[in-house]
């Protein structure tokens, strides 16, 4: 499991279930700046460069 911060962890379950910046700011009651701060910093955790990779990599695909 990715090391991140219960927060990041937050937002990306936000992400993961389609929602865009600003609905995640009005969610999490923070400035759209504060969520593009913290998906870089997630970005960076991860090793990846965009959302999608993002999600696939903090929620992979259980194996059959």
């Amino acid at each position: 499991m990715p090391d991140l911060t219960t927060r990041q962890w937050e937002l990306l379950r936000l992400l993961a279930r389609g929602h865009t910046n600003t609905e995640i700011a009005r969610e999490l009651v923070v400035s759209d700046s504060t969520v593009r701060k913290h998906l870089e910093n997630i970005f960076a955790r991860l090793g990846v460069t965009n959302r999608t990779a993002a999600i696939a990599k903090a929620f992979p695909a259980p194996p059959y």
